[in-house]
């Protein structure tokens, strides 16, 4: 068995992390270790704040914040995507690792808003509020409708298993489409992504969960859209590109589908506290979508679950064991 030497014999591992995560980390962490705060991501500050440090908590790493004898040896994310870490601009051997634990609170979030539009809370809410009883009739519920779910990841997974408990039809399209995975978690059918034009016309809900590589770059497109039936409901947790935003816009001022919960954007603020709107094209003028800022599964028990990995693995890191979900090394 190989013997893994710690690397901190003589001192305290220096770890970076957003102000408001300190007292939690501190709480968990079972090494010796210096904590050091961050509250604002300008880039002088960050620079500043990055010197002499050896592990930085978050999912934002830009290269003009590391000088040239820059110490970082890992970067441990806060979430599963790593496209705010400049890889190329790491110093030599830094590792780079992500934590998952959102997939229930992912799913939930799914379901919450599927549910909500499809029996158009909104729109009775606010009917309501100004006497209106006619959003009092009959409507569909969940189970029985046909469920397609793209992606099978984390949380695309999750999402069909909550599926299968709401006695819906569901099909899975994966990059990966084997039987076997199909059969595990009780899809009625799981098949390629290029299989997308067969099973989209017949989805009642269809929640985007792939991967956002070039390859799924404006994946759900006009076409795509205009194969919809006009009820159905669009739910985007994976990245705002693999939808291509302007024919989501379309789609939703047309209403040639029912309405949309987006999650995930075009936009994002270039700091924590900036201001930044999340699309180019006027979503937010429209009533039949849900909009939220990239908080899906940010909840209480994803939090705590990720605290507790991330704190694990910096012990991990600490004493010279493997990590778990190194996704990049940087070459020495």
């Amino acid at each position: 068995m190989t013997k893994h030497l710690p690397r901190f014999q003589d001192r305290p591992v220096r770890i970076l992390v957003l102000e408001k995560y300190v007292e939690t980390m501190r709480s968990l962490l079972a090494v010796p270790h210096e904590l050091f705060a961050y509250d604002q991501e300008t880039d002088q500050s960050m620079a500043d704040k990055l010197h002499d440090i050896d592990v930085m908590i978050s999912s934002a790493v830009k290269g003009k914040w590391l000088g040239p004898d820059a110490t970082l040896q890992l970067v441990q994310g806060v979430g599963a995507g790593i496209e705010g870490i400049e890889l190329d601009q790491l110093p030599s051997g830094c590792l780079v690792c992500n934590v998952y634990g959102h997939e229930w609170a992912v799913a939930e979030y799914c379901f919450m808003t599927m549910a909500m539009l499809n029996r158009e809370v909104i729109q009775q809410d606010a009917a309501l509020r100004c006497g209106d009883w006619s959003g009092g009739v009959f409507r569909h519920e969940l189970r029985g409708g046909r469920l397609l779910v793209l992606g099978l990841g984390h949380i695309g997974s999750e999402v069909a298993r909550w599926g299968r408990f709401y006695g819906m039809t569901v099909t899975g399209l994966t990059r990966n489409p084997a039987p076997m995975r199909g059969q595990s978690l009780g899809l009625d059918y799981i098949g390629p992504l290029s299989d997308l034009s067969l099973h989209l016309p017949q989805a009642d809900f269809a929640v985007v969960a792939i991967p956002h590589v070039p390859e799924t770059v404006g994946f759900i497109d006009q076409a795509a859209f205009e194969c919809m039936k006009s009820t159905a409901i669009l739910i985007n947790v994976a990245r705002g590109p693999v939808v291509d935003e302007n024919a989501l816009y379309d789609a939703l001022y047309q209403q040639s589908i029912a309405g949309a919960a987006i999650d995930v954007w075009y936009n994002y603020p270039s700091h924590l506290n900036a201001h930044c709107p999340p699309a180019n094209t006027p979503l937010h003028e429209l009533s039949n979508i849900i909009m939220t800022p990239h908080n899906a599964g940010t909840t209480h028990g994803t939090m705590n679950y990720r605290f507790a990995f991330i704190a694990e693995n910096i012990g991990r890191f600490v004493r010279g064991e493997p990590l778990q979900n190194v996704v990049y090394t940087v070459e020495s």
